[in-house]
C-alpha cells in the first residue's frame, strides 16, 4: 500500500482551542442550539450535491454544511436558490476547523460527514484522522453518533482506519466498496467527485464509525 502509515508510534498533538481564531461568519449559536431536531455536520461539502439532497431527504434533521473554497461555495449557494424552503440546512462559507471549534460544543451533533476530502498525499499531518482537530471533533459527536468518511483512494481509507483504531480507539468499521454497478441499482452518486470517479470505472470506499465515549 502506497503512502501507508510508517510511524512506529501513533501520536496527535493536543488541540488548543485558545489558539484557534474565530471565523467571521456571524453568530450561528441560535440555529445550532435549537433542540427541536437532531443536528448533523458536513465538512467540505463542495458544490452542495450531498447537503441539499440530504436535507431534502431528512426534513426531521438539521445539517450544517461547510465549504471553504469560495468558487465551490458560490455554486452551492446558487444551487440553493432552487430550494428556498430548505430551512433545515445551514450553508457556511468558512474554514471548518475555526467554525466548528467556536460553534460546536461537546455532544452537539449526531452525524458527521467527510465525503471525498483532499487526501493530502504530501502533508500527512493535515489528513483528518491525523489532525489535532479530531480531538475536538470527536468530542462534539454524541454517544452512538456516526462519523462517515468516503474516498476513492484505498490507501487513504486504510490509513484513516488504522489511526482511528490505534490512536482514537474507535471500533474497526466495515469498509463498503461503491462501484458504478452499485449506483445503477441504488442511490445516485452523493457528490460530483463520486460521480466522476465512478464514471471513470474507479472503486470508491465508504467507512462509517459508531462513536462511543470510550474514545480519547
Amino acid at each position: 500500500m502506497s503512502n501507508s502509515v510508517s510511524a512506529k508510534f501513533y501520536f496527535v498533538r493536543k488541540f488548543e482551542l485558545a489558539k484557534v481564531e474565530a471565523p467571521r461568519t456571524g453568530d450561528a449559536g441560535p440555529w445550532v442550539r435549537r433542540s427541536n431536531s437532531p443536528l448533523d455536520l458536513e465538512i467540505g461539502c463542495g458544490v452542495g450535491w450531498h447537503p441539499i439532497r440530504y436535507a431534502c431527504d431528512n426534513p426531521q434533521r438539521r445539517l450544517v454544511a461547510i465549504e471553504h473554497t469560495r468558487s465551490k461555495f458560490n455554486r452551492f449557494r446558487s444551487r440553493l436558490k432552487s430550494h428556498p424552503d430548505l430551512a433545515n440546512l445551514l450553508p457556511v462559507h468558512a474554514d471548518a476547523v475555526r467554525w466548528v471549534a467556536h460553534n460546536l460544543g461537546p455532544n452537539s451533533i449526531e452525524r458527521c460527514f467527510f465525503l471525498y476530502p483532499n487526501p493530502e498525499p504530501k502533508a500527512p499531518n493535515r489528513r483528518w484522522m491525523r489532525s489535532p482537530f479530531m480531538h475536538h471533533l470527536l468530542s462534539t459527536i454524541k454517544h452512538g453518533g456516526m462519523l462517515t468518511l468516503a474516498s476513492n483512494e484505498r490507501w487513504y481509507i486504510d490509513e484513516a482506519c488504522e489511526w482511528a483504531e490505534r490512536f482514537w480507539k474507535l471500533e474497526a468499521p466495515n469498509v463498503i466498496e461503491i462501484s458504478g454497478a452499485n449506483v445503477e441499482s441504488g442511490p445516485p452518486a452523493r457528490t460530483h467527485f463520486e460521480k466522476k470517479y465512478l464514471a471513470r470505472g474507479q472503486i470508491c470506499f465508504n467507512v462509517q464509525w459508531c462513536i462511543s465515549k470510550g474514545h480519547i
